[in-house]
């Protein structure tokens, strides 16, 4: 009892998870993101440094300066940068008049503006962050003006961009878990082929795939429940102001733009990984092609591209040089206190990962379970390492070193007991960087929509822990047991559409807001 206490307040036990507590705690008491994730990092450094008073605020330094000078970091920067900046040329322009005049030609309502944006989500499957700001800041408008709050809107959008891009066979994810798993199968000797374990354990995928339903149902069935709900019902419809409803412009105005963001960034992402291959396609599947890409660069390029695109189109349309260029200054600099949020969970996560938090919570489990219950304990240890650190990766790259040789010492042919545990692995990461406030999609999602950080975070927990209870209870638990996953995903289906249906309730209709001259 007494070492079992000692363990806890170790600096490499129990210790090791106070900075992700800080973190989430002081973000939802006090509201105030960008001072509770300094808190957080300056606690991770103490822990890090075993409470050092020298080196703690040189590795609380030095990790934030590391951090800023990282390529990978600063291209995502420039990607986020250069959507802001399109944005904000195409508001200007009247191209995003014209997108959403088309678009509004079908989604007429409330919820096929939801649908349209759950549709979007799904068309934008290659990544996850082009996913969030894409979808999030081309859907705003048009939820706007149907009364669709924009903290709906960074739901549907982080719903569906992570558990997505994670299953999709052409994807930024699936080289990353595919090497995973590679390494693992190699180091015990297996003869398992690494991207076929990977095929047969996606329909054991529970979280990702009931996620994607659930989205679906609250969108095509309009109801809401819990935080969600009530902000929906305060929600009034804003009407396009006069001066807009009378000059639309061609719908190429904002088409040109987007289309060059999207099959821009997936073709460089192709592109750049044929070329560093060689062109040696022979017997490639087309993950590995992704994979050997550059995708954060790839990204930032083809924003660019679309940003150069919206600035020669915004002037073949009438706009003035100067105005665009007021323009995208403008949309850049919304995007200013996103990204410091964004470098401060970066540098939360680098020092999370410096106290050993992952491998203290995996200790903890070690040993003391039967193993029809490793993917049940598998999916909550990786839901906690991914919502303390808001990092998938990160817990990704952790727990399958720990868990799949685990797995395959029980099973060596493959089985349902290794297949559910690393799927496990996976969709709790996933789950976890849903629910956690210092997790970088989280933070884009909000980005993208528009929404605070902290609204987007409230009013989405009760719905990703929905759908997480039902993925444990319906389906991670008898997986198990052996349960085909068959016969449990439809299952888990079912039972989300069902509470989406019993649990949740239309908003009211509110009167629109009053039409601006």
């Amino acid at each position: 009892m007494i070492e079992g206490f000692a363990t806890l307040l170790d600096w490499d036990g129990g210790l090791s998870l106070l900075p992700p507590v800080v973190a989430v705690l002081l973000a939802w008491i006090t509201r105030r993101v960008v001072l509770s994730l300094l808190a957080a990092a300056f606690t991770a450094a103490a822990v890090a440094t075993q409470g050092d008073l020298l080196g703690t605020p040189t590795l609380l330094v030095g990790t934030l300066w590391g951090n800023l000078t990282d390529p990978d970091n600063a291209t995502i920067t420039a990607f986020s940068v250069a959507v802001a900046a399109t944005v904000g040329v195409l508001g200007r322009s009247g191209g995003t008049r014209a997108l959403v005049a088309r678009v509004e030609r079908v989604a007429t309502n409330r919820r096929r503006s939801m649908v349209a944006s759950w549709l979007a989500g799904a068309v934008v499957f290659f990544d996850d962050y082009a996913n969030c700001l894409v979808v999030g800041s081309s859907m705003g408008p048009l939820c706007d003006r149907h009364g669709v709050s924009r903290a709906k809107l960074a739901y549907i959008v982080d719903a569906t961009a992570a558990p997505i891009a994670s299953v999709a066979l052409v994807s930024t994810w699936i080289g990353y878990e595919v090497g995973l798993v590679s390494k693992e199968l190699e180091a015990v000797g297996s003869e398992l082929v690494p991207f076929a374990v990977f095929l047969e354990a996606v329909p054991y995928r529970f979280y990702c795939l009931l996620t994607l339903a659930f989205v679906g149902a609250v969108a095509i069935s309009g109801r809401d429940f819990g935080s969600m709900y009530r902000l929906e019902a305060e929600t009034r419809p804003k009407p396009v102001p006069q001066a807009e409803a009378a000059s639309v412009p061609a719908l190429w105005v904002g088409l040109l733009p987007i289309l060059t963001l999207v099959f821009g960034v997936f073709g460089l992402l192709v592109g750049h990984g044929v070329w560093n291959l060689g062109g040696d396609l022979a017997g490639r599947a087309p993950f590995e092609i992704l994979d050997a890409a550059n995708p954060f660069l790839d990204m930032a390029v083809g924003a660019s591209m679309a940003l150069v695109v919206a600035l020669a189109t915004g002037s073949a349309a009438g706009v003035s040089a100067p105005e665009l260029g007021r323009a995208a200054w403008a949309g850049t600099k919304a995007v200013g206190q996103a990204l410091v949020v964004l470098y401060l969970a970066w540098t939360l996560g680098s020092l999370i990962k410096q106290t050993d938090a992952a491998p203290f919570l995996a200790s903890l489990l070690e040993g003391r379970l039967p193993p029809e219950l490793l993917p049940l304990a598998t999916f909550v240890l990786a839901g906690l390492t991914a919502f303390g650190t808001g990092s998938s990766y990160f817990t990704m790259g952790t727990l399958i070193p720990l868990v799949l040789p685990l797995a395959l010492q029980i099973d060596p042919t493959g089985g349902p007991i290794v297949l559910a545990s690393m799927a496990a692995v996976l969709d709790g990461a996933v789950l976890g960087d849903h629910i956690s406030p210092i997790s970088d999609t989280t933070i884009l999602s909000s980005l993208g929509a528009g929404i605070d950080l902290m609204t987007h975070v409230r009013t989405q927990l009760p719905y990703a822990l929905t759908v997480g209870g039902v993925a444990v209870l319906v389906c991670v638990l008898p997986a198990g047991f052996g349960v085909s996953p068959w016969l449990l995903v439809p299952l888990g289906m079912t039972v989300c559409v069902g509470i989406v249906r019993v649990v949740g309730r239309v908003p009211p209709v509110r009167e629109p807001a009053p039409a601006q001259p």
